[in-house]
């Protein structure tokens, strides 16, 4: 069964935030890694978004999908489950290299 992805305010945020930083690399990067991130998105998240642990940082419901980005960067996708609605909201698109402490969810 199908999930239907709601993106928060915060998530769309690091995702800019993200694509000033890839496009700091070239625009064929940029592209590149979007066009992974939309897979994982409409795929892997879209048709099992349990498969993926709870995020080390706060535990149950949050859950994350790590995202790499070559050998020294990568990213959080991190989401909550809804299975009566059948709905994943994307709440955060974290970099990995930031300090644990300092995650929090912004609307």
């Amino acid at each position: 069964m199908t999930y239907r992805l709601f993106r928060s305010r915060s998530f769309e945020r690091d995702v800019e935030a993200f694509a000033r930083y890839a496009a700091e690399y070239s625009e064929t990067f940029a592209r590149e890694q979007f066009a992974r991130l939309e897979k994982i998105l409409s795929m892997d998240l879209v048709q099992s978004p349990n498969t993926w642990t709870y995020f080390f940082a706060t535990g149950a419901p949050y859950r994350a999908y790590f995202f790499s980005v070559g050998r020294r960067t990568s990213f959080w996708i991190v989401y909550t489950v809804d299975e009566e609605l059948k709905r994943v909201d994307l709440l955060r698109f974290w970099n990995a290299s930031r300090d644990a402490d300092s995650f929090r969810f912004r609307a």
